[in-house]
Order: structure tokens, then C-alpha cells, then sequence
């Protein structure tokens, strides 16, 4: 038998190849069919037609994440997945309706959404029919990676339209559908949007000075930035030692103004689950009710009897990016894990406003006093 030196070479090098880079012909991003089967839960239905992947980190674990941009049928579906051994672990999608969009662009002169394309309005390589801009960008206090996306809807009377949306780990942190009714989308069509690496906040209608507008990460959502409102931003929750029934801890809430200057602010923490609670003896200005003591109920517009404990503090001339701490002592007495809920609220002029509100986009309960409020995890 004949056997070359070329040949000879050749299969050295593979086999040398093979050795030293076993890990080259590792997929980069699940198949069509593993997608479908996680996504969908089965493998008959629409075929899956894959744009483009990325890998990046989307949350606290140190292993690389995989965002798969796909095409099932009349769906257009932005999904996470991590490698986990030679398999995938499906983590979470976002899907939106396609209804046979096709290729578009955004025409500035015309202000408005074309079919088709046009040399030098060509969409950016991860990004789809639906899913016309895709930001991947670090929010305050994460060292890992949300979501931003720019999504063409059509709803009459408006045409065809774009907003933009935020996922933080696959839970929606903002809602680009409550600026429907914004007098420069009705006119423009199109709600562009800014990342700020240096302030990590987003910015819609960015080279319009007449509506630009700054949005911040509170910990919970999205927060317009607006002037004379405070936006006290979770920080940190520190519990020590641990929550355990029937013994106290020292919690350590830290909050950050990420909103402008306001000369009084007022921040309260509930406690459902009632529980024994004392203050921590350097802290000022909080004052504390127990269950029985009367509060205000804004929905009944009238004080009543706390059916829980409260926290209430008032917080005075907190300017933009300085910290404030709240320590307190706590006694859960029926579960491990309490449940803790917390608003801030503050007077523009005659108004009392809080946040959230009734038109955060984030889970929320009402408190003993009728504001909806965020939970402390």
C-alpha cells in the first residue's frame, strides 16, 4: 500500500488537532430542534428558523449564557439558554407576534416604518423582523448583563410603531407600551433609545430636547427621572444573622438616590407577617408604629388601627447619588423568610406621590395604608 508523506502529515495534524482542541466542535447555541422542544414543549409544530446567537452573562452565575434569536412561525422569539454538559437548560424567552412583518426600516424624513430595505438603514446583525435593536448593557449594582430591546408594534390608530422593553434575567423591568399616548411617538412613530455606560440609564428621544427623557434603575424597574422627584434605589439588604423564628436580627436596608434633590422624603417598610421590631439605637428620624397604633389608610381616606408593625421614616435634603441607611432590629415570629414591603412617597406641591404606583409594571402589594408597594427579597 501507498502512503504519502502529504497524507502522512495530514492525519498527524488531525490527529494532534483533535488532542489538543477537544472542544472546538462544541455547539455555540442549541439546534432548532432542542429549542423547539424547550421552547415549545414538543417538536411537531412550526419549524425553527435560527438569526443569530450571542454569548454573554445575564445573571449572577459565572457561567456564560446563550441568547438565541429565533422564527417560528408567525413568532419572532428572543430565548436564554446555559450549557449544562453536552445538553441545554432552557431559562427563560421573550416572544413576540410577527403577523408576517418582513423586512422594514425606519424612514426619518417620512417618519414612519417602510417595507423593504435600503442601503445603509440595514438592521443591525442580532436583530430580527420584529426585534429591530437588541442592547445588552450592566444596570446599577449588577455586574451582569439585561435586555433592552426595540420592538415594532401596529395597533390602530396609530400604524406600525416601536418602543422599547427591559429584561432584567427574563422579568420585564420596562414597558415601552405605556408611551402609546407620548405626543412625539404619535408624531415620529418610533421611541429611540441611548445607553449611558456612565450613568448606566437609557434615554428615549435622545436628539429631541423638547421630550427627551432619562430613565434609572430603581432594583425593582424602570423609573422616570423626572424634575423634583426623588427615586430611592435599592442597594443592599443585609440580615444578621439570619432570619430565624423567634430570635432577633439587625437588618441593614441601603438605599440610593438616583432621582434629583428633595427636601423631604418619606420611606416606609411593612411587616405582614408581623413579627417583633425595635429600633436601632444611632437611628434618626424613623419612627416606629406597632400593631394597634394608628396609621392612614389613603383608600379609606381615614386613620385606622396598624394591623402590623411599620416603619416610617423621614428623610430630609437627599441630594442625587448620596446613600442612606436604615437599621432596625427584627423578631420574625412565623416564618423564617418574612415578608418585608417597602414604598417611598414625597409632595409635588399639593400631590402625594408614590413609588411604585399603580402604573409599575413589576408585582406590588397594597400595605396596610392602601399604597402599593415593593417587596424586599
Amino acid at each position: 500500500m501507498n502512503f504519502s508523506p502529504r497524507k502522512h502529515i495530514s492525519f498527524l495534524f488531525a490527529l494532534i488537532s483533535l488532542l489538543l482542541f477537544p472542544f472546538c466542535s462544541q455547539k455555540e447555541h442549541p439546534s432548532e430542534k432542542e429549542i423547539q422542544l424547550a421552547v415549545y414543549g414538543k417538536e411537531a409544530g412550526d419549524p425553527v428558523r435560527i438569526l443569530s446567537q450571542k454569548q454573554i452573562n445575564l445573571d449572577e452565575t459565572p457561567e456564560m449564557e446563550t441568547l438565541v434569536l429565533f422564527q417560528s412561525g408567525q413568532s419572532e422569539v428572543l430565548s436564554a439558554f446555559r450549557k449544562d454538559g453536552s445538553s441545554w437548560t432552557f431559562l427563560w424567552k421573550l416572544e413576540f407576534f410577527l403577523k408576517d412583518l418582513g423586512p422594514m426600516y425606519y424612514d426619518g424624513k417620512q417618519n414612519k416604518w417602510l417595507a423593504g430595505s435600503v442601503s445603509g438603514k440595514e438592521k443591525p446583525t442580532f436583530a430580527g423582523d420584529c426585534l429591530r435593536r437588541i442592547v445588552l448593557a450592566e444596570l446599577p449594582g449588577d455586574n451582569f448583563n439585561s435586555v433592552f430591546i426595540e420592538v415594532l408594534s401596529e395597533e390602530p390608530p396609530l400604524g406600525l410603531f416601536s418602543v422599547p422593553m427591559g429584561y432584567r434575567k427574563g422579568k420585564k423591568i420596562w414597558d415601552g407600551y405605556q408611551l402609546k399616548e407620548h405626543e412625539e411617538l404619535k408624531r415620529s412613530k418610533r421611541v429611540e433609545f441611548e445607553y449611558s455606560a456612565k450613568d448606566k440609564s437609557f434615554r428615549i428621544f435622545p436628539t429631541n430636547p423638547n421630550y427627551s427623557q432619562e430613565f434609572v434603575f430603581n432594583g425593582w424597574e424602570m423609573i422616570a427621572n423626572l424634575p423634583m422627584q426623588p427615586v430611592p434605589s435599592f442597594v443592599s439588604l443585609e440580615v444578621e444573622p439570619k432570619f430565624e423564628t423567634g430570635k432577633e436580627s439587625l437588618v441593614t436596608l441601603q438605599l440610593k438616590n438616583r432621582g434629583n434633590y428633595v427636601s423631604l422624603t418619606y420611606l416606609s417598610l411593612s411587616f405582614p407577617d408581623s413579627g417583633s421590631l425595635r429600633l436601632a439605637n444611632e437611628t434618626q428620624g424613623v419612627r416606629l408604629y406597632k400593631k394597634g397604633e394608628i396609621v392612614y389608610n389613603v383608600v379609606q381616606n381615614k386613620k385606622i388601627p396598624a394591623e402590623y408593625p411599620l416603619l416610617e421614616v423621614t428623610k430630609e435634603g437627599w441630594a442625587n447619588n448620596f446613600r442612606y441607611g436604615i437599621k432596625f432590629y427584627y423578631t420574625p415570629i412565623s416564618t423564617n423568610t418574612p415578608k418585608i414591603l417597602f414604598r417611598s412617597t414625597y409632595k409635588f406641591y399639593q400631590e402625594i406621590v408614590s413609588i411604585p404606583n399603580q402604573f409599575s409594571i413589576v408585582p406590588y402589594e397594597r400595605d396596610q395604608q392602601g399604597f402599593p408597594s415593593y417587596i424586599l427579597n
